[in-house]
């Protein structure tokens, strides 16, 4: 006697008259996908009085490997401050038993929007964002379902966990410190600035708070940067670091008098310090320079430049510890959704070096 003919999506989906990839879609619990409950039911119901048995899918080695990877996504790898906070990432993992792989976008939102899809595909065990996501729907929504941490200044409109950083505060320490050493004109040279980019305007606007705070104008805090257009055309190895030497050259060329410069980052700031030098002038004698992040190149003595820290190992030892917590839930409790979201920040920390000092002219 013949043996009994396998039921497949082709004949549910002829039986009930829906889409073979609907129906597919719906017994195989594809992620990211939402069908209305009624269909749903409409499909496992005809599944069960047709007899279809779901066909065990083989575990590959390679699928349990990207079931224990944790997805970074960063805007690119010649900036010392995100390998360095990739290498504290990985070292974290490991200790997880947890692989990584790195997705640098370049700020392009398209090539973040072609990561983000991949998850699924991947079924990465979580996601970790060390800039404010552009695609932030869509990361929300991803998030539900994959435990996803940002580092860093937040999106506004994100809702999931972050390790933060209020770009606010370091910015007023600068503001401080370099009022506190007579400097009362500052250039605050910066890549590129628009409403995603939250940490650069924020460092600027916490300078200037430092600076109407102590009775002087926000407007002795000059902010100088580059169209897209401009800053698109540089070699993203080098981009940051020449935007900070191109534009000092720039400064030193106009008629603003300043005694101070601030690089959005500690890349920034190294470019600004390299023009400051080729055109014959000294630092701290003639120009303070200071960045932010505390790159490991800051602190070598040929550089030693003024920064700012903000724990960024910490903070990505800090983002893998919430993934494995969020996991550990999950599998504890059989939930399918991460129903809670945690915020954690720490303070930053002025780092006081050689490429600042004493003002040692008056600007009027």
């Amino acid at each position: 006697m013949a043996g009994k003919k396998k039921v497949t999506t082709k004949m549910i989906a002829d039986y009930i008259g829906m889409s073979q990839s609907t129906v597919s879609m719906i017994l195989s619990n594809k992620p990211y996908v939402s069908f209305s409950n009624e269909t749903k039911e409409k499909v496992l119901k005809a599944a069960e009085e047709l007899g279809y048995e779901k066909k065990k899918k083989k575990v590959k080695d390679t699928d349990k490997i990207m079931e224990k990877t944790i997805m970074i996504i960063c805007p690119l790898l010649s900036n010392g401050y995100y390998s360095m906070v990739i290498h504290s990432i990985i070292e974290r993992a490991r200790e997880y038993g947890y692989t990584t792989f790195v997705a640098p976008t370049m700020r392009d939102a398209s090539m973040e929007g072609t990561y983000l899809d991949m998850i699924s595909v991947m079924h990465a065990c979580g996601v970790i964002y060390l800039y404010p996501p552009a695609m932030v729907e869509k990361a929300n929504e991803i998030s539900r379902l994959v435990p996803m941490v940002s580092i860093g200044d937040k999106a506004p409109a994100s809702r999931f966990d972050s390790v933060e950083l209020d770009s606010k505060k370091p910015g007023i320490l600068i503001g401080n410190y370099l009022l506190e050493q007579g400097h009362t004109h500052v250039v605050y040279i910066s890549s590129p600035i628009n409403e995603k980019e939250v940490g650069r305007m924020s460092r600027l606007d916490g300078i200037k708070k430092a600076f109407r705070r102590h009775g002087y104008p926000e407007e002795n805090v000059l902010l100088v940067k580059p169209d897209f257009e401009t800053y698109s055309n540089y070699t993203p190895n080098t981009s940051e670091y020449s935007n900070g030497y191109d534009l000092t050259l720039k400064i030193l060329n106009s008629d603003f008098q300043t005694t101070a410069f601030v690089g959005n980052n500690d890349m920034t700031a190294l470019g600004i310090m390299g023009a400051l030098k080729d055109q014959g002038f000294r630092i701290p004698q003639d120009y303070s320079v200071c960045g932010f992040d505390n790159i490991s190149l800051s602190s070598m003595p040929q550089i030693s430049l003024t920064t700012i820290e903000h724990a960024s190992e910490l903070k990505g030892q800090e983002a893998v510890d919430l993934i494995y917590k969020k996991n550990a839930t999950k599998k504890k409790t059989k939930e399918s959704k991460y129903n809670y979201i945690m915020r954690l920040e720490y303070e930053p920390q002025l780092i006081i070096r050689g490429s600042s000092g004493k003002c040692r002219r008056k600007i009027i």
